[in-house]
């Protein structure tokens, strides 16, 4: 038959909702311009794991070669920690990157908007005519986060 046993690919988890609003993101913003493109900032959150094996390791050997160090994985206890970094960039310049030490949640993600991505957004485009671009994560759409948003409207735009 051909078949093997595998372990199933690692995708990012998108539910029909996440996918319909991609979409739909895609398909009212297919006609713009490089020009209104180039006022787009963008962020996002990344985490980074040290020491940490994704996936199983493999190794074959003998009988009484375990402890062999080329049949071992070290691993450190509790994982070996790691770091949330929030990010933004534009098409004129790199944004700042902040370590966020906690869960992401509404409040600290209006910190990092409004001590962060606030003086960038002016800085790159003092006219106002920036355009914020997010994607739908829950503290994005948190009434405090959406009030701060429209309290701005003259500053820049969100990306709908």
């Amino acid at each position: 038959m051909g078949l093997c046993r595998r372990r199933p690919t690692r995708v990012p988890l998108l539910t029909k909702h996440h996918s319909q609003l991609r979409l739909q993101r895609a398909r009212e913003h297919r006609d713009w311009t490089i020009d209104e493109w180039k006022r787009v900032i963008s962020s996002d959150k990344s985490r980074f794991l040290v020491h940490r094996v994704d996936g199983r390791v493999r190794a074959r050997r003998l009988p009484g070669e375990q402890l062999l160090t080329s049949c071992t994985a070290g691993h450190i206890l509790a994982g070996g920690g790691g770091i949330m970094l929030w990010g933004a960039f534009s098409w004129a310049a790199l944004g700042p990157v902040v370590v966020v030490e906690q869960t992401m949640k509404a409040a600290n993600y209006l910190n990092i908007i409004a001590d962060q991505w606030h003086p960038y957004m002016a800085f790159v485009f003092p006219t106002g005519n920036g355009i914020s671009q997010q994607d739908n994560a829950p503290c994005h759409k948190a009434q405090i986060v959406l009030k701060w948003f429209e309290e701005h409207t003259d500053e820049f735009h969100l990306m709908s």
